[in-house]
């Protein structure tokens, strides 16, 4: 879309606005608003929520507070921001009454000012970083901006009728753009639920659609090929297990620790200079119990259990006792083929009842060495592995296009909202077209 730029302008002086559109108004953000101040309990109160989609209801599952006064009270029509800067972009206009965190700032709009057209000016990326560079703290993650800071912040309004309409063509524009991102989204959703569905067919019914077939005896495999094997996983290994629960500490530059976190589907998308480094002497102590090494499949099995790695390099590395790591008899099964089994519908579902979920989700060593697995022969394997392969490399490219294509939306929609609130584009007669 091709907007025109208004006829004349004037410098603002202010370096986050530039230049502005000759008729706009040059004011303090203090001139606009009022703080809200009043403090409230969210027994009197329902308790708001201040996200980047704007303002909600809290969730029924978020936890209440019952000390009394302890909240921000708002009011529908007013403007609320949250002022850390690890919240950056969580703010709106809410459309409800409620109570907020003490965290927040909540502005009182007055009467000179559109609340279509502040909900659009105060979440634009251009206020939002003037708004942050206000702010002060010690610490990056703890910098704030309080209303004494903000209300300095220059503002360029139109009037109200202009206001109205550079509301009016942002809410249609980006409504727009928001269905092209939602398409998208749905897309990637979609290939994820291909991707799954093609691990899961191939690690439990082959590539043969003629092969005959056996009931497994097991619930959630159903039928399998005829002449697949079903067997525990201790059966399929050399060995399987974790180092010892210690975390040692960290040095300049050592062997690579890899935690949960660091996780990737194959060690060589792991970072292993950037993840965490420990001495040689605490790898020789930790290692003597297990040594991950190429082929081997490592498994989280707390809080994130079932994320998966396989190990394609040969070099050396340490995973946390978060981690077991699984070594394969290789005349049973090929690592990358248990790789891509376990992560199937099929392999979830067996470790489902395994986990111990009395404090944090967890699945022992020998719960999963009980886990049934489909063993085709090992030729079979390699074909699974490879067909593998090449169909999710195919899935994962159209997800990371796909991906791509959100991340231009966003930068559209932000520039474009950028563009109208500070007047680089006039939109007027665009509302009319």
């Amino acid at each position: 879309m091709s907007l025109p730029r208004y006829s004349e302008y004037k410098d603002s002086g202010v370096a986050w606005l530039a230049e502005i559109p000759a008729q706009w108004e040059l004011k303090r953000l203090g001139y606009f608003f009022d703080e809200r101040r009043e403090k409230v309990s969210d027994k009197d109160f329902p308790a708001l929520s201040v996200t980047k989609n704007g303002i909600v209801p809290q969730l029924e599952t978020a936890a209440k507070t019952d000390d009394g006064d302890n909240r921000k009270k708002v009011c529908s029509g007013d403007f609320v921001i949250n002022s850390r800067s690890d919240r950056k972009g969580s703010s709106g206009i809410s459309s409800l009454d409620g109570s907020v965190s003490l965290i927040n700032t909540v502005l009182r709009p007055r009467a000179e000012v559109v609340p279509g057209y502040v909900h659009q000016l105060l979440r634009s990326q251009s206020f939002q970083e003037e708004f942050y560079r206000f702010g002060k703290g010690i610490v990056a993650d703890l910098w704030s901006t309080n209303y004494s800071e903000m209300s300095n912040i220059t503002l360029a309004l139109p009037s109200r009728q202009e206001q109205t309409a550079i509301a009016a063509f942002l809410d249609r524009e980006t409504a727009k753009i928001d269905g092209l991102i939602a398409e998208q989204e749905k897309l990637i959703a979609l290939l994820a639920e291909k991707r799954q569905a093609t691990i899961s067919h191939a690690v439990t019914k082959g590539l043969n659609p003629d092969a005959p077939m056996k009931d497994s005896g097991v619930v959630w495999l159903g039928e399998v090929p005829a002449h697949w094997e079903i067997k525990s996983i201790r059966h399929i290994l050399d060995a399987i297990g974790d180092v010892d629960h210690f975390m040692p500490a960290s040095v300049e530059k050592g062997i690579p620790y890899l935690m949960t976190g660091d996780l990737k589907e194959f060690v060589s998308q792991v970072s292993l200079d950037d993840c965490k480094q420990i001495s040689h002497n605490d790898y020789f102590e930790l290692s003597k119990k297990i040594k991950s090494a190429k082929g081997d499949v490592i498994m989280a099995r707390y809080a994130t259990i079932g994320t998966l790695m396989y190990v394609d390099v040969d070099v050396d590395f340490l995973v946390s006792y978060s981690c077991v790591t699984l070594k394969t008899n290789h005349s049973e099964v090929s690592g990358l083929y248990l790789f891509q089994y376990m992560k199937s519908d099929a392999f979830r579902q067996g470790i489902e009842n395994q986990i111990n979920t009395n404090t944090q989700s967890n699945v022992g060593i020998k719960d999963l060495q009980s886990v049934k697995i489909v063993a085709p022969p090992i030729k079979e394997q390699a074909d699974i592995a490879t067909f593998l392969d090449t169909e999710t490399a195919r899935l994962d490219e159209l997800t990371a296009e796909a991906t791509h294509g959100i991340a231009l939306l966003k930068e559209r929609r932000s520039a474009l909202i950028s563009a109208a609130v500070t007047g680089k584009i006039d939109v007027r007669e665009a509302n009319n077209q």
